[in-house]
């Protein structure tokens, strides 16, 4: 139960002051609440852990688990535009006369209006782990759009939130790249898909599942110029992950060693459970995020 199926990585600054106490009582100031009749979508942080429901920023260990939730009104445009034509019609049909464009904007805006309130919602959750000891924020995010709203309500919620892309002294796509030429990536193994993409906006893109990265196919790919862009990789026998050229994680998923340590921990009931899951992230990505750093070069520092 890792928890973060895609990861984002930013490093905060050595020298917040943030604190576990100050950080969920500033997110108790922003709670979540849910759509009002003309709201399109609202945003606002829960308790990550159901059995705390008044801690916002569960604490562990020196780091933080927090969980934003975004509700939101699914209304398509398809659905004013066509309600607003229906109406234009009727108009021109009644009074003999052609709508103008101020007007179709009108009718559109009091469409909207009168729908918001029957539009069926669709809410979402989201986590961010903010560790406090080794100056690292890590989002559960596909996307880094995605992740930099979390991050935005976050700095408005704290006041302040220091932090950046992480840059390493070899890009993802140059180790990643050499790797699959010497079938050796250090402490990570590699996995049977990868991904490698000509330079250029337009460049060819070649996409191996579930194959041997050893074989002649690849070496072609690679004489031609192709540089990788996504690898599968397995790090120590616990995770499995696939690491993109932008230095995201994504497909995170426990192996059979990890899995064994979860179901061999002692928890008897609901607390202890997600206490024990918080600990296997934590400890585990503290291990795996420094070990890829370095496996990439080092970080870049300034």
């Amino acid at each position: 139960m890792l928890w973060f199926r895609n990861i984002q990585i930013y490093r905060l600054s050595p020298d917040h002051t943030l604190t576990a106490d100050g950080i969920s009582a500033s997110l108790a100031k922003r709670p979540f609440f849910g759509c009002g009749s003309q709201d399109l979508m609202t945003q606002g942080w829960i308790a990550p852990a159901a059995h705390m429901p008044e801690v916002m920023a569960y604490p562990f260990q020196d780091a933080v688990l927090v969980m934003l939730k975004t509700e939101e009104k699914l209304l398509p445009g398809s659905v004013i535009k066509q309600t607003a034509d229906s109406r234009v019609a009727e108009i021109e049909a009644r009074e003999n006369r052609k709508v103008g464009k101020r007007e179709i904007k009108e009718l559109r805006e009091r469409v909207t209006e009168e729908l918001l309130p029957r539009a069926f919602t669709r809410s979402r959750t989201q986590r961010a782990l903010i560790d406090l000891r080794n100056n690292l924020v890590l989002v559960e995010s596909a996307s880094a759009g995605k992740a930099e709203q979390l991050l935005s309500l976050l700095r408005e919620s704290l006041g302040s939130l220091p932090t950046r892309l992480i840059q390493t002294n070899t890009t993802p796509q140059t180790a990643m790249t050499v790797w699959l030429e010497s079938a050796d990536a250090g402490v990570f193994d590699l996995g049977q898909d990868v991904e490698l993409r000509a330079p250029g906006e337009d460049g060819p893109i070649a996409r191996l599942v579930k194959q041997p990265l050893m074989g002649e196919e690849i070496q072609q790919h690679l004489s031609s110029g192709k540089l990788v862009s996504k690898m599968a990789l397995s790090w120590q026998d616990r995770i499995a992950l696939q690491l993109t050229e932008k230095m995201e994680l994504k497909r995170v998923a426990m192996l059979d060693a990890l899995q064994d340590d979860f179901k061999n921990a002692d928890a008897e009931d609901r607390a202890a459970l997600f206490d024990s899951g918080l600990a296997l992230l934590v400890g585990e990505l503290r291990t795996l995020v420094p070990e890829l750093l370095e496996a990439l070069g080092g970080e870049q520092v300034g």
